[in-house]
């Protein structure tokens, strides 16, 4: 049994599959990681039985082993702790096969997200407006993402306008007026999925227009035949508030365990 670093692309199939049958909810900013990490996979006797994932060197974001190998995961799982310069790993809360190895040796626990999926539904008593979404394609139309202030700061125009296979944002009207921006980015780790956000202009806040944002960027991807997800910061409360206000239930968080 050996371990050889490959690609992204090799393990795609396995890690899409691994998520979808064991029912894990992730969103856009798991995706991003396991995208931008280095890649590994566990050979035995010529085939492939396991993989694993490390990002920037510090952070261990997947781990996988075939059924009859699971009996090798602790003694596999020091291993890889020794690879690259891994001090942590990042997991949901879903993954119960790489939570259960961070468990059983670690250091310290930091609470980093929820991960939310939608109701069919609406819930009782929920007030829809009548919002217009008009989606940003040029570099002119962008520049009004300079209204959000720094929200979009981490995101540069060329960026945006590159990435807009799977990278969408929509300036979000009320009767021909600004209400904030919708944010849709389409699954590259799990395709069936797309991850939901939303800004609110400041003198539109506390007036109901976020969950109403979530909700018509729920109906925009439904539509497309995607399944909803949002992801908010553990100790944002506010967006907490605003996703479960559009139908949103966190059953998930995403943890950090140092080791």
């Amino acid at each position: 049994m050996h371990i050889e670093q490959t690609t992204y692309e090799r393990n795609e199939a396995m890690i899409e599959n691994y998520v979808l049958r064991n029912m894990i909810t992730v969103d856009s900013f798991w995706e991003k990681h396991i995208l931008e990490s280095n890649h590994y996979v566990v050979i035995d006797k010529g085939s492939i039985i396991g993989y694993f994932s490390i990002f920037k060197k510090h952070t261990i974001t997947s781990f996988y082993l075939d059924d009859e190998y699971i009996q090798h995961g602790k003694s596999i799982f020091e291993k890889i702790k020794h690879y690259e310069q891994v001090t942590n790993a990042l997991v949901s809360t879903g993954d119960e096969f790489l939570i259960s190895h961070c468990v059983d040796n670690y250091q310290r626990l930091e609470k980093q997200a929820y991960f939310s999926i939608y109701r069919k539904k609406a819930p009782e008593g929920f007030q829809r407006r009548n919002l217009e979404l008009v989606r940003l394609r040029t570099n002119e139309d962008m520049e009004l993402l300079k209204l959000a202030g720094d929200f979009f700061a981490e995101d540069p125009i060329e960026d945006i306008l590159e990435e807009e296979t799977y990278y969408r944002i929509y300036k979000v009207l009320e009767n021909d007026q600004l209400i904030g921006f919708g944010i849709v980015e389409t699954g590259r780790v799990i395709k069936s999925i797309a991850s939901i956000g939303m800004y609110v202009m400041e003198e539109k806040r506390q007036q109901g227009y976020a969950k109403n944002i979530l909700n018509h960027l729920k109906e925009l991807v439904e539509s497309e035949g995607l399944k909803c997800r949002s992801g908010c910061w553990y100790y944002n409360h506010n967006s907490l508030k605003s996703m479960e206000s559009a139908g949103a239930f966190s059953k998930t968080r995403l943890l950090r365990f140092y080791f």
